[in-house]
């Protein structure tokens, strides 16, 4: 039984059928796709030089556009007893600059639970709460959040977050959505895309 299929426990049933392919992690498995998204877009300019900041650690980017092309892949490897790093690589190619924002899903099964690690040293931590639509979609909701992994934040600096995975059968392709917020600030990133699987 695959990593999130534990972790999601009979939803994971739910899931649209690709998506139970794309979820399917076991330790040594490789996910790989490529695709457009659409938009990606930044709120206050109050947030420009953290931005530039985040882009040195693979975290955010101050680049915005549509129509970027993108790649992603995502790995599984088995870290101790129960426990699992799903690392995460994203690559969005601007015109004009390579951007990278990059992640570790850390999942341990004997508490149930799942957070990520945000930033190349660790800049943040988000606890993750998992759901399935009725329509077959991941969605995936930040919770809790640590600064540099250590230190946890009130609400007013939060970057809550959430993320839908789809697939769409008319066109055959994955589909995700995300927007990043805080409550002071307004939308921190959005974007949205579509991709396929590389063989």
């Amino acid at each position: 039984m695959s990593v999130y299929q534990q972790l999601l426990g009979t939803s994971f049933q739910q899931l649209h059928p690709k998506l139970q392919h794309r979820y399917a992690t076991n330790p040594g498995d490789i996910f790989r796709a490529q695709g457009i998204m659409h938009e990606i877009s930044h709120g206050s300019e109050l947030l420009a030089p953290f931005y530039y900041a985040a882009a040195k650690m693979d975290f955010l980017f101050p680049e915005q556009g549509h129509n970027i092309p993108f790649y992603l892949e995502h790995r599984c490897i088995k870290t101790g007893l129960e426990t699992y790093d799903i690392e995460w690589q994203r690559n969005f190619y601007f015109p004009e600059k390579t951007r990278q924002f990059n992640s570790v899903t850390h999942v341990n099964l004997i508490k149930h639970d799942a957070y990520d690690l945000l930033g190349k040293p660790t800049m943040m931590r988000s606890n993750l709460l998992l759901d399935v639509t009725r329509d077959g979609h991941l969605i995936t909701r930040t919770n809790a959040q640590h600064l540099l992994g250590l230190m946890p934040l009130p609400d007013f600096f939060k970057g809550k977050a959430i993320v839908e995975d789809g697939y769409d059968d008319e066109r055959q392709c994955y589909t995700i959505y995300a927007t990043v917020y805080n409550e002071l600030l307004g939308t921190i990133i959005m974007y949205g895309g579509s991709f396929t699987e590389i063989k």
